[in-house]
């Protein structure tokens, strides 16, 4: 940012609170103030009659449009509007007020509620907004950006990597996996199961079959892939009955979930015993199958990637990756 009288007081006491809680929103000068703006309305919206209301907004940079959502239905000027006023009808799931640094405002209308995580991170993706919510549920303020999700917890602000950033990250390190399958895996784990409380593993053999496969219990899933969108809904559905990992093909089909993972006696003694029984299994594993990979959800959030035995990432509040050997 190349100046902080550019600021209004809220936001420059907003950005001191971000730099103590060392969270970037890697937003340029530009936009910044809006962005800033946007987040210390969304976290303390005015009141009425002792309700909260809900709230939505997207910061679009002047060389982008929202046009390029296929699920936008109609976009209304309101630059006559006062701003408190315009953003009255931002309900922060299918309707937010759109605006721009050269001061444009609309309100944009979606042809479907698009209110959790998993959409947001797509329309961030495709339009290159700067996405300010209060969720319907449990009234979170959280900014979506380019590379990360930005919340507010009630006492400070966190960060963490989205599925594309962690992607960047991790496949250098992962080069017997696709691609797209990583992706999709990370987008599955970060954007779905993550924010849904789920926990949860997924695991690619790569290249050792069913050895280390417990399959007595395990449950064959239709063809479902976690390269297409569009199945995630039911692979979050399967996942959320089931505590054993979800096996995916080199491809990215999951072929069968409720999986028990065998572990040898060597790995048994090398891996720690200090996390939870998913992250030992993934762990261990991974250590007798180098070439495989695990990613464990948490039933409290973060995301774990193993591989050869050890956490490569772990997906929590900062981008950090393990030292890689």
């Amino acid at each position: 940012m190349t100046g902080a009288v550019d600021l209004s007081r809220p936001a420059r006491r907003l950005q001191a609170e971000l730099a103590d809680d060392d969270v970037d929103i890697d937003a340029d000068s530009t936009l910044r103030p809006l962005v800033l703006d946007e987040l210390v309305y969304a976290r303390r919206p005015p009141q009425f009659e002792r309700r909260t209301p809900l709230y939505g907004s997207m910061i679009v940079p002047d060389d982008r449009s929202l046009v390029s959502t296929g699920e936008l239905v109609d976009l209304i000027p309101v630059s006559d509007h006062p701003l408190a006023l315009a953003r009255r009808f931002a309900d922060g799931r299918s309707t937010y007020l759109a605006m721009q640094p050269g001061g444009a405002r609309m309100l944009a209308f979606f042809r479907r509620s698009v209110q959790y995580e998993a959409d947001l991170v797509e329309i961030q993706a495709d339009t290159g907004a700067y996405i300010v919510q209060r969720t319907p549920l449990h009234e979170v303020t959280r900014l979506f950006t380019p590379t990360r999700t930005v919340e507010w917890s009630g006492y400070r602000w966190t960060s963490r990597p989205n599925a594309r950033a962690q992607h960047d990250l991790l496949q250098p390190y992962l080069p017997g996996i696709a691609p797209g399958v990583l992706e999709g895996m990370l987008e599955l784990a970060l954007h779905w199961l993550s924010p849904g409380r789920v926990g949860a593993t997924l695991v690619v053999p790569v290249s050792h079959g069913d050895s280390g496969l417990d399959m007595q219990r395990a449950v064959a899933v239709p063809q479902l892939s976690v390269t297409t969108r569009h199945h995630y809904p039911a692979l979050f559905a399967a996942l959320m009955q089931t505590d054993l990992a979800a096996v995916v093909d080199d491809d990215g089909v999951v072929h069968h979930i409720g999986v028990g993972l065998y572990s040898s006696a060597d790995a048994d003694a090398s891996i720690s015993p200090a996390r939870g029984m998913r992250h030992r299994s993934a762990a261990r594993y991974t250590y007798d199958h180098p070439s495989s990979v695990a990613i464990v959800v948490s039933e409290d959030g973060p995301v774990t990637v193993f591989h050869r035995g050890r956490p490569l990432s772990e997906c929590a509040a900062s981008l950090r990756l393990a030292e890689a050997g």
